[in-house]
């Protein structure tokens, strides 16, 4: 398998691989792409790629170690449409693969990003390669979605409820079996919608079961502890990010005197400006203007766990074992509980990876540049879309055993 897909990039494209590989085509002549090393580099160069015109169903692909050779495009049955949520009409695109045949399908949930998924997407080019149909939609205030952008799960999974009723309606009689396919936020909003739909399975990436405020306090935790601070630390940034979370939870019109009580009783320690978090970094910076517009809608105080409770479909956690946005180890934790409950979870794990599911290279100043997908994690999802798990997947572990459904 051989996906191109539009990127932020001006005039570039990225690649996609089976095995997670990926890299980003930069133009260099006349429909001529070449790429470097890792997530986006420009050289030295070890992928070219020849498009031919537009309109051509051929392209030539050579990567150093391989693939190399010539691809013929696959000729997708692609549809776009739009649907109405609550009033609002959405844009969106069922992609399916050639044949009219009933397909296992599933609709994409988007993480808290603002940039539309119809440009650029790439699982709905990735996943139909397996046999799998993709409905796509750009988010409603992004794209060629009308509305206002926001990050309210409960509006948002009201808009993947619509798009989950209107996949069925454009793929009637060649769709075998429907789910949802949540990513990062999406690990919120795709239950949700979950519970106000029918769908036959639900896939989370790298997602969070609890508040978000318990994920800004759990990414201090995990930025602090990576930077060497012990117990002792960890419970007075706990203090500080109790009090962040008080402000966040009034959306941010809290006023900020006990915060800043906090902060003058350890300023001067060095741990006070060694975490970011989710927002707590900027409100200590004074950047409450910036916290405020970066989570539009956010339910604080939002209960994935009841929501999870009320689903009986089964469900694939995929987790990063060292994920520095939504740190992992309190999600498993709470998962695994409710596995002991009864409900229908299983949780992959992918070892040294981070937000994404992607590997990551540690920069000298001790930063993270994430880099490649890790490897079997396209092949999970497409496994687990189609009903059936057939591992190994790479260096992934199942905590449980892993089953088909």
């Amino acid at each position: 398998m051989l996906a191109l897909g539009a990127t932020a990039t001006q005039g570039a494209l990225r690649y996609y691989l089976v095995d997670g590989r990926s890299g980003l085509l930069q133009p260099a002549a006349a429909h001529r792409y070449v790429a470097g090393p890792g997530w986006e580099a420009k050289s030295p160069v070890i992928a070219q790629a020849q498009l031919g015109i537009c309109g051509s169903q051929r392209i030539e692909f050579n990567l150093v170690g391989g693939p190399k050779g010539n691809w013929t495009k696959i000729p997708f049955l692609i549809t776009n449409t739009r649907f109405v949520s609550n009033g609002i009409t959405l844009a969106g695109r069922l992609v399916e693969p050639p044949g009219g045949r009933q397909r296992p399908a599933v609709v994409l949930v988007q993480g808290s990003l603002d940039t539309p998924s119809l440009d650029r997407e790439p699982w709905q080019w990735i996943l139909p390669t397996a046999g799998i149909s993709v409905f796509v939609y750009d988010k409603r205030g992004t794209g060629a979605s009308e509305g206002i952008y926001t990050q309210d799960f409960a509006a948002l999974a009201d808009d993947a409820a619509a798009a989950v009723v209107q996949a069925r309606k454009v793929g009637h009689g060649r769709i075998a079996r429907l789910g949802l396919q949540g990513l990062s936020q999406g690990g919120w909003v795709a239950p949700l919608a979950a519970t106000k739909v029918r769908v036959d399975f639900l896939e989370i990436g790298y997602g969070v079961v609890g508040t978000p405020i318990e994920q800004d306090q759990w990414q201090v935790a995990y930025e602090l502890t990576q930077k060497g601070f012990g117990a002792d630390i960890l419970a007075q940034a706990r203090e500080l990010t109790e009090e962040t979370g008080r402000i966040a939870a009034s959306n941010f019109e809290r006023d900020l005197s006990e915060l800043h009580a906090i902060q003058a009783r350890y300023q001067g320690q060095s741990w006070i400006t060694q975490f970011e978090g989710q927002y707590s970094g900027e409100l200590l910076r004074g950047e409450l203007a910036t916290a405020h517009v970066e989570s539009p809608g956010v339910i604080w105080d939002y209960d994935s766990e009841s929501v999870l409770r009320k689903l009986s479909i089964p469900q694939l956690w995929i987790m990063a074992a060292d994920d520095s946005l939504a740190p992992s180890g309190p999600t498993i934790a709470r998962l695994q509980s409710l596995r002991a409950e009864g409900l229908p979870i299983q949780i992959a794990v992918f070892p040294d990876t981070d937000h994404g599911i992607r590997n990551f290279d540690v920069r000298p100043d001790g930063s993270r540049e994430r880099a490649q997908y890790a490897a079997g994690y396209f092949s999970l999802q497409m496994d687990w879309i189609k009903g059936h798990l057939l591992p190994p997947y790479g260096r992934a572990s199942f905590l449980g055993a892993a089953e088909a459904h």
